[in-house]
């Protein structure tokens, strides 16, 4: 499933703490000297696994059910996908999905807002939460409780689900927080870095808005959270999924019980094409009148989630700018002391494929540290990356994904986007092998392919002053943004 609630693209992550970054180190270091301390020992074995199997349900409503048993810890987590998301807003009404998401919560026909968030409050004291989330391609529900305390959970969720009112009022004051938002939005480097991506790459469909704006909460109704609501808070044939203490006999007996009232669908998943890269280099200048940093990111198209390249993108990226031991951090960080920190990923999901670094720095090391971070994503489509770096790489992404299944929830999460995305059967089981199978001309032909360097879209957000300088690296537009 898609992580709900976070904007996939890179500048989203970025929201680095606007104070003075390191003082900048000796022009005389270089990256090759930058020491990296306290490396664990890597084994030479690749690490094997084998994801026990869900069993495969189809619950009354006619969800799809998979259901993952395991009783190591007394706890149920169960979660569900629902046609919703940003991408069904209205056309000109962006916000729309984010208040159905929102709203949903704040009062059923038999319970007000304020008694639901006092039995949520009780629930949560005993380790349990009932919570909705918001994607561009869904809204996604989920409920953890300890199993003792899991029916209660459910028959929570079920109410919320099932008979929400949607006052009026509570979507005023919903709005009116919103707009605050938006007003506090305009300050933040980060956030105007995110939707001028956003513009950039998507600005000729849906995916180019991230939220809502003045005038779609101006104009927005209760009719149209009404009419959301009822077309896409449905099962529709989702993918839902249960693990923990339950058997798939009780599973069935629960959600049939709390859910089976709950009808509606099918629903298409919204068609939208992969983009391909922008062919010709172009900055953005995003002004903030007399900031004392730059915010900056290069972006531009690259891969989806089902792309033959995604296992070689993703070992290149953390050799790149995938975490403090990237190239980028200790060139940037470590050596020259421009930023209190930098990272790149790829954006690849069903409906956004780019990749993107991003970075805060000084305002009068804008110029040393875009020439820097160009320096870097030419270096590594242009040399073969050294064995013991591609090693420590591949060693590192291997223990975090062996890491990351200790719990039931975890492993069911990756069965779980294994359907999503139509991934072979043994893709789990053989993702370590294929890490570590990854070689140092498979990274050097995903940079040149996928890491944007002639074609690089740079949105900067900082002070008018540094656009003299932005000019050394290629066409600059100013851009103002609502």
């Amino acid at each position: 499933m898609n992580k709900l609630l976070v904007l996939s693209l890179a500048a989203a992550s970025l929201a680095l703490a606007q104070t003075p970054p390191m003082p900048q180190a000796s022009s005389q270091q270089s990256l090759a000297a930058v020491v990296r301390l306290n490396r664990a020992p890597v084994s030479k074995e690749v690490l094997k696994v084998k994801l026990p199997r869900p069993v495969e349900r189809t619950l009354s409503n006619g969800a799809k059910l998979l259901i993952l048993e395991s009783h190591r810890v007394p706890s149920i987590t169960f979660r569900m996908s629902l046609p919703s998301g940003t991408l069904r807003d209205p056309a000109g009404m962006p916000g729309v999905a984010d208040a159905t998401a929102s709203l949903i919560r704040l009062g059923t026909k038999t319970h007000s807002a304020k008694e639901i968030a006092d039995t949520l409050a009780d629930l949560g004291v005993q380790g349990a939460q009932v919570t909705f989330g918001l994607s561009q391609g869904e809204a996604g529900i989920s409920v953890s409780a300890l199993t003792e305390n899991f029916d209660a959970a459910l028959a929570v969720l079920a109410d919320i689900l099932i008979n929400p009112t949607f006052s009026q009022d509570e979507l005023d004051k919903w709005k009116s927080r919103r707009i605050a938002t938006l007003e506090q939005a305009q300050t933040l480097p980060n956030i105007l870095a995110n939707d001028a991506v956003s513009q950039v790459l998507y600005g000729a469909d849906a995916r180019r808005f991230t939220h809502a704006t003045r005038d779609s909460l101006n104009q927005m109704t209760r009719d149209m959270i009404v009419e959301h609501y009822k077309k896409y808070y449905v099962p529709s044939g989702e993918l839902a999924g249960i693990s923990g203490d339950i058997t798939p006999e009780e599973a069935l007996a629960k959600l049939n019980k709390a859910l089976g009232a709950w009808k509606g669908g099918p629903v298409a998943h919204v068609s939208l094409p992969n983009l391909e890269p922008l062919s010709a280099k172009k900055l953005y200048l995003i002004p903030r009148p007399d900031s004392v940093q730059t915010f900056l990111v290069l972006a531009n198209h690259a891969i989806d989630r089902k792309s033959p390249d995604y296992v070689e993108c993703q070992v290149m990226n953390r050799i790149l700018g995938g975490g403090p031991s990237s190239r980028l951090f200790r060139s940037l960080h470590d050596e020259k002391g421009y930023t209190n920190g930098i990272t790149s990923n790829f954006s690849a999901s069903r409906y956004q494929n780019h990749f993107s670094a991003g970075t805060a720095v000084r305002t009068d090391v804008t110029e040393p540290a875009l020439a820097e971070i160009l320096k870097q994503f030419a270096d590594i489509r242009d040399r073969p990356v050294p064995a013991d770096e591609l090693a420590d790489a591949k060693s590192a992404m291997v223990a975090s994904f062996v890491l990351g299944l200790e719990s039931s929830s975890a492993v069911l999460a990756r069965w779980l986007e294994q359907r999503e995305y139509g991934l072979p059967e043994d893709y789990w089981d053989t993702y370590s092998q294929k890490v570590m199978a990854v070689t140092a001309e498979d990274v050097q032909r995903v940079a040149k392919k996928y890491v944007p360097l002639d074609n690089a879209q740079i949105i900067a957000v900082g002070d008018i002053k540094i656009a003299d300088v932005l000019k050394k690296f290629g066409p600059l537009q100013l851009v103002k943004l609502d």
